[in-house]
């Protein structure tokens, strides 16, 4: 046990000699230790500042086609045009008024992990985050829109990319509703006036082939029935881009100012570490 204490002792009596070391240092070096907290919190302030009129909102999007690192390398390369306040281009592809395109200062795209969607190369369909900040809280629902609208038709491959798959569908639901006309005609000579009924189960072994091939044909035109269901659906909801949760609650940019000052002096006192435990010395250094 005594040899436990003293080895315990000395452990203390180094770090508490270690600490008064460090601040006979700070004492030598008052100045240079001020000097070094001043560049380390400044800055940190001065920007919390600026950003204590800056809002941060997001939104989540589903898409029905295209990859997610293409959305992402679209949203990176109109976060370019912010940073370097294009506004005039900004305005044009966004399809928005002058105020709306200088209200946006920062648009980034993330996955549901946080991550960031240029350099997400899944090819599955979840969701993806788009964050947005603004100096101007009432911009950030036209913004959303204006956002979205470009991710979906921002050049002219994309909106005619859009054309080609309206009238692609509109053709097979042409299609669809040619052959169950001819499925329904073929159905009522048969000898039946009612529609065709909804597939309940499978035919039994013991059915006949007449009441197989009607199970059949009715399980057909269910499933055509479906798929014109679903093209009417794209129809009605054109876009290949879906809002599905709102950019509604905005939160300041602004983070605590004890936060900002608690880490300004950690990165001053590095400052202070570098240039007086190891700048000074080697300056002064001499050989004997």
């Amino acid at each position: 046990m005594s040899l436990q204490n003293e080895a315990s002792e000395n452990i203390y009596y180094k770090f508490i000699r270690f600490l008064h070391n460090i601040l006979l240092n700070i004492r030598q070096h008052i100045g240079l230790f001020l000097i070094c907290m001043i560049i380390g919190i400044t800055p940190l302030l001065l920007k919390n500042y600026s950003d204590s009129d800056l809002y941060r909102a997001n939104f989540t999007v589903a898409y029905d086609e295209l990859f997610r690192k293409i959305y992402g390398d679209r949203l990176a390369k109109l976060n370019t045009l912010v940073q370097h306040q294009q506004t005039q281009t900004l305005k044009n592809i966004l399809a928005t008024d002058e105020k709306t395109a200088q209200a946006l200062k920062s648009v980034t795209g993330k996955n549901i992990l946080g991550d960031d969607l240029s350099k997400d190369l899944n090819t599955d369909h979840i969701p993806f985050v788009v964050e947005i900040v603004t100096d101007d809280s009432s911009k950030i629902i036209p913004l959303q829109n204006a956002i979205v609208h470009f991710l979906e038709t921002g050049d002219d491959f994309m909106t005619k990319r859009m054309e080609v798959k309206m009238l692609e569908n509109k053709e097979e639901l042409d299609y669809i509703n040619k052959q169950l006309n001819t499925i329904d005609t073929v159905y009522r000579k048969s000898g039946s006036a009612e529609p065709l009924p909804v597939p309940q189960s499978k035919p039994s072994d013991n059915s006949t082939a007449s009441e197989q091939a009607d199970n059949s044909l009715i399980e057909f035109s269910y499933t055509l029935y479906k798929r014109k269901q679903e093209l009417m659906r794209k129809q009605r909801m054109p876009q290949n881009l879906l809002i599905i949760d709102d950019a509604i609650v905005s939160v300041q940019k602004k983070r605590s100012t004890l936060l900002m000052i608690v880490a300004g002096s950690v990165i001053g006192f590095i400052f202070y570490a570098l240039i007086a435990g190891i700048i000074l010395p080697a300056i002064r250094f001499k050989e004997r």
